[in-house]
């Protein structure tokens, strides 16, 4: 028998025993940085906008000037020149004067707001005729409004998206200090296993696991590093591993992980490290693993795929976000439940749903079935002491 762990108390272990791992950085261009985690705090070094800058055509003036203008009493307004975008303003202006100005043009000295061209006449004599009081600063992005230098833009341990990079650029930040990414070993066990690549024959099954753990890697910021298919032979895995162990951040297994006679994985495990979780209070996922190798965190997962998925996605995610040191941030959507679902396990369950107009549809098949995955929208928690879920219960449907 297994002696299980609940999932939450799994993730406080993984913490205390890894969230101390060096976490290597290194500087690429700004290019290359989407998706990768800030390794320090961003500051900027100048104000964005650089100057205080127009955003639309009309004409910069001191909102003073127009105080008390309308419609029927216009105030009138000398113009003194004109600013058109991409030009330093080399003019001021005074009392009751105004400027031309376009869309992103730069605010001449003594200005501090524009009027829209629609709302102003030109009359005889270089004349404004301004239709409309403004405020100060109305229709003007000033210096430093985007960004303030020496603002932190970008905390440390944020992933970086594509509106961050739009950011950075705007501070002329050409290159970013990324978390390097860890370099995790796949190692996938079992005599029943053939590669993608060879014919499937009776009593063989494909290695999917090599393949969905990849892409989960590198989904959540690793490199993953493929051993290929280890056969049911102790000196073999406990060579791989050992040779992935050295050379890797860490170490995923798939299959093994059970308490069947031929599953060596915890044995591998104790010879060349120490095992300290063998069991999850989780459906699927019982028969995990996790212990660690020169202090380096060695999982050994399911051979179901489904199983291996979901110990994936909320134990080893957790530890690239430790190894990142990125913020680990849940995503879900709250859905109502669509019917009675029963759960009295033991374990926290897992079930795949799929949701339309805020309204989950549990989806079920056989263990070990992969296909649901790409059928559903996301998947819900059952806690393990609760007894299933109520019609119309509201749930949270977290992305797959």
């Amino acid at each position: 028998m297994l002696e299980v762990v609940p999932v939450n108390e799994a993730a406080e272990k993984i913490k205390a025993a890894f969230a101390q791992n060096n976490k290597k950085s290194e500087t690429v261009p700004l290019s290359e940085a989407v998706g990768r985690t800030a390794a320090q705090n961003i500051v900027s070094r100048e104000n964005v906008p650089l100057f205080s800058r127009s955003v639309m055509d009309g004409y910069a003036l001191k909102a003073k000037d127009t105080f008390g203008a309308g419609d029927s009493i216009p105030c009138m307004l000398n113009i003194a020149g004109e600013i058109l975008m991409g030009q330093e303003a080399s003019i001021s202006i005074g009392n009751g004067q105004c400027v031309k100005i376009s869309t992103g043009g730069m605010l001449p000295e003594g200005a501090d707001a524009v009027i829209p061209v629609e709302l102003t006449e030109e009359d005889i004599g270089d004349i404004c005729l301004v239709y409309k009081a403004v405020s100060p600063f109305e229709n003007v992005t000033a210096k430093g409004d985007d960004v303030a230098e020496d603002q932190v833009v970008i905390k440390k341990g944020t992933v970086l998206t594509s509106a961050h990079i739009g950011v950075l650029a705007a501070m002329g930040q050409e290159k970013v200090c990324v978390a390097k990414k860890p370099l995790i070993g796949i190692i996938s066990t079992g005599d029943e296993l053939t590669d993608i690549t060879e014919k499937s024959a009776p009593g063989k099954i494909r290695d999917v696991n090599t393949y969905l753990l990849s892409a989960l890697t590198e989904k959540y910021g690793g490199i993953a590093k493929k051993y290929g298919i280890i056969r049911d032979e102790y000196e073999a895995l406990l060579s791989a591993l050992k040779t992935a162990s050295e050379e890797c951040d860490s170490v995923l297994i798939s299959g093994g992980s059970s308490a069947g006679t031929r599953d060596m994985t915890a044995r591998a495990i104790s010879e060349l490290g120490e095992v300290f979780i063998h069991g999850l209070a989780m459906k699927p996922g019982k028969p995990t693993i996790i212990g660690k190798i020169g202090g380096k965190a060695v999982f050994g997962l399911p051979g179901h795929p489904a199983a291996c998925y979901f110990v994936t996605e909320i134990l080893v995610k957790q530890l690239l976000h430790l190894l990142l040191g990125a913020e680990s941030k849940e995503n879900y959507a709250i859905c109502k439940i669509s019917e009675n679902i029963s759960s009295n396990h033991g374990r926290e369950e897992m079930l795949c749903v799929r949701t339309e107009n805020g309204i989950a549809f549990p989806l079920r098949g056989k263990s070990g079935i992969i296909s649901l995955l790409s059928q559903a929208d996301g998947y819900i928690k059952i806690d393990r002491d609760c007894e299933g879920l109520q019609k119309n219960e509201t749930v949270k449907v977290y992305a797959l």
